[in-house]
């Protein structure tokens, strides 16, 4: 699981945060999802589908910014080859997971009875990032600590921030403050947005999950 490193700067700080958000919100899914197969509720199906795959875009999103520009960057610096072979491999295994979790999100929206299905592949794939999670905060925090230093953090950053989709600039800030433990805080960007658009994501986290939220 997820833990803190206060000795690794505030880029893994950010990573590990990133990655609890990601964890929590997969299970959730998969347990709401559950629900909705043995108790249909249209509104919070609506709700949880606009959420979920949200929630997969950024995923894959993160995943493809760390294998096109992060791994690529820290090779360079000399980073161990099967570190990089690692992480990009983990990542290729939850690729299949998240498009299949998607295309159930898909079938649901059409009317389609997928939320069973959705809970299995859920569940796969949280046990897939949990694995992947602890994996990449152990090497983070070990073997390519020699090659990352501020300027590689900023870079990763800028590159996440850049191609991003746009809702994710109003999303992203309060969904990690939602996961960050107190003394973390303070490491996370747009701290003003954050606390901006807190209401709004409860309110989207509670249709969705319900009392789970």
């Amino acid at each position: 699981m997820s833990t803190s490193g206060d000795t690794t700067g505030s880029g893994y700080q950010v990573m590990v945060v990133v990655h609890r958000a990601m964890v929590r919100d997969v299970l959730q899914i998969s347990d709401a999802a559950r629900a909705l197969a043995d108790r249909p509720d249209p509104v919070q199906a609506k709700a949880l589908c606009r959420y979920g795959d949200r929630v997969f875009q950024l995923i894959a999103h993160h995943h493809e910014v760390e294998d096109e520009v992060f791994w690529p960057m820290l090779r360079s610096r000399g980073a161990p080859v099967e570190t990089i072979e690692l992480m990009t491999t983990e990542h290729d295994e939850l690729a299949g997971l998240l498009e299949r979790a998607r295309e159930l999100l898909a079938d649901a929206q059409r009317g389609e009875d997928s939320f069973a299905a959705l809970a299995e592949v859920g569940l796969a794939l949280h046990q897939a990032l949990l694995t992947h999670t602890a994996d990449e905060e152990r090497e983070l925090a070990g073997r390519l600590k020699p090659v990352l230093g501020d300027q590689e953090w900023k870079v990763l950053e800028r590159e996440m921030v850049r191609s991003a989709p746009k809702w994710t600039l109003g999303f992203m800030p309060p969904w990690m403050a939602s996961a960050a433990r107190p003394e973390e805080r303070k490491a996370l960007p747009a701290a003003p947005i954050a606390l901006l658009m807190r209401g709004s994501l409860r309110r989207q986290r509670r249709l969705a999950f319900g009392t789970r939220a």
